[in-house]
């Protein structure tokens, strides 16, 4: 009888430890979870975030949601490329991808709203996600997809992130296109256009610096014809005051010959051609102003004389 209650006593202890551990779990950083109770079939409506150990309780487990940014895909990897079409009617093969983050207040009713087994939900997102970028892309045209893919992505983020936020109890944090193919003679003709576009930039810019160019071309040659021009007025009053000056000198010259030959006429008498025969053999003596009075030797010529003839008088 005692061994039989030991027994007993040993099969319930064991039960309480199994019961106690399988009651205790962990809550890692990255997850939040809500605690389910599967034999009532009940959802607590607390949302547990805070990462460590969790007691649940017996017969209760722990319905796991990411905490961090997840990433929904549509690409040809997994064979769902968005098929739509532009504004102006163009087809339009779309692969992208959008990153979303749950809002913990809302994980409730999403589990309440979309689960019917676990990770249901993405399967909800990526639907929903497919029916409004679709929708989205008619309202753009194929140029605008070519050329300004950027602002389109940010549209569809904001629209998305609108609808996720008030519906789906997500937001969604950013969108990036990496496929968007058009029809092959669209895409041959918009980049013989941006080639063309390309080629006029680069003439336009050939022109202008030319102008520029030339503009100063123009003003160097204009500089150097105003110093060409300031040394054509410093040569022409240089060459004036030196004609002066020898206009001068000439002047004062032919002044003294002619007072000098005036006293030759009025004091020795000499007139007509007496006195152009003097002037003539006193200018080959070296007379008159320009005479050298320093020489050794006087040399005298006599009126009317040959000039081979003269008298030399030594000092």
């Amino acid at each position: 009888m005692a061994e039989a209650l030991n027994f007993l006593v040993m099969v319930v202890g064991v039960i309480a430890i199994g019961i106690g551990l399988t009651s205790v779990t962990s809550l890692q950083p990255t997850e939040m979870a809500l605690k389910y109770n599967w034999l009532f079939k009940t959802m607590d409506t607390h949302v547990m975030t805070e990462p460590g150990l969790v007691f649940t309780g017996p017969l209760n487990t722990l319905i796991r949601f990411p905490k961090t940014i997840q990433t929904l895909e549509y690409n040809e990897q997994y064979r769902d490329l968005l098929d739509g079409r532009t504004q102006d009617g163009l087809p339009l093969i779309l692969g992208l991808s959008f990153q979303y983050r749950l809002l913990p207040d809302g994980i409730y009713k999403l589990y309440h709203t979309y689960e019917n087994e676990q990770g249901d939900y993405e399967k909800v997102y990526k639907l929903v996600g497919m029916h409004i970028i679709t929708e989205l892309a008619t309202k753009f045209t194929a140029y605008q997809f070519f050329n300004e893919k950027q602002k389109i992505a940010e549209v569809m983020r904001a629209t998305l992130n609108d609808y996720f936020s008030k519906n789906l109890f997500a937001t969604v944090e950013s969108l990036q296109i990496q496929e968007d193919d058009l029809p092959e003679a669209f895409t041959k003709t918009i980049l013989t256009a941006a080639t063309s576009k390309q080629n006029i930039t680069k003439m336009e810019k050939t022109r202008d610096a030319k102008i520029i160019s030339f503009q100063t071309a123009r003003q160097i040659a204009e500089a150097q014809a105003n110093v060409t021009i300031q040394q054509a007025i410093g040569d022409q009053h240089r060459i004036m005051q030196n004609g002066k000056a020898d206009a001068a000198i000439i002047d004062a010259y032919v002044e003294a010959e002619r007072t000098a030959y005036g006293k030759i006429h009025t004091e020795m008498g000499l007139s007509g051609d007496e006195l152009v025969n003097y002037i003539w053999y006193d200018t080959l003596g070296g007379g008159g102003v320009s005479a050298n009075a320093q020489d050794e030797k006087d040399i005298q010529l006599l009126v009317g004389v040959n000039p081979s003839a003269y008298i030399s008088e030594t000092r």
